[in-house]
């Protein structure tokens, strides 16, 4: 029996290890990004005279590739910076609701308090930005205090529905991370060939 209480001790600390590499990992691609992207768009718009002299928007001429992979890359770059600027703050309301979950549930526990630890659904991406705007809008409604904790209905509602929240923007986290990377990965490819057929 003290073998296997061991075992999970010693999992649990390696998990706990682990999700932590993984935030900071997160924290640094992000952080990394947001540099490159904004490193990336002062350069080339203080290079864009070298590309076109005068931007004219004629559907009737022929397609100027060098103008059109610049701007494609201007947009998906700045696309990056605002992906990874919407991810910082999902990553603190994220980080705000989740530690006042562990705060929550260690009050429960000294109050005797049973919670309901039911499965949250997954949403997307639209629900998930929603549910940011929700939290940045009014965070303290998601906020659990030391006062609302007993066995009531109504606290159940308010613990599933702050889980249901850091549960959306852990989702929402992680997708701009995607978009984040993607953007910024075409709009390099964008201004390589800029730069090449320059």
């Amino acid at each position: 029996m003290t073998d296997h209480h061991n075992k999970k001790q010693e999992y649990q600390e390696r998990h706990r290890f682990w999700a932590d590499k993984r935030i900071a990992q997160l924290s640094f691609h992000n952080n990394l990004l947001l540099t490159l992207g904004f490193a990336v768009i002062g350069y080339f718009w203080s290079e864009r005279t070298s590309i076109y002299t005068k931007l004219i928007i004629d559907f009737e001429s022929d397609i100027d590739w060098k103008v059109l992979y610049f701007l494609l890359g201007l947009v998906l770059s700045t696309l990056s910076v605002v992906a990874g600027f919407t991810l910082s703050m999902s990553r603190l309301y994220d980080l705000r609701l989740t530690a006042n979950i562990a705060l929550t549930r260690k009050r429960a526990l000294d109050k005797e308090v049973s919670i309901n630890e039911e499965e949250v659904s997954k949403s997307g991406i639209v629900v998930s930005l929603l549910s940011l705007i929700s939290v940045m809008w009014s965070y303290e409604k998601y906020n659990i205090n030391k006062a609302e904790i007993k066995n009531s209905e109504d606290f159940s509602r308010k613990f599933k529905e702050l889980r249901q929240k850091a549960s959306d923007l852990g989702v929402l986290t992680w997708c701009l991370l995607l978009w984040q990377t993607s953007c910024m990965l075409f709009a390099f490819i964008f201004f390589v060939t800029t730069l090449a057929l320059k």
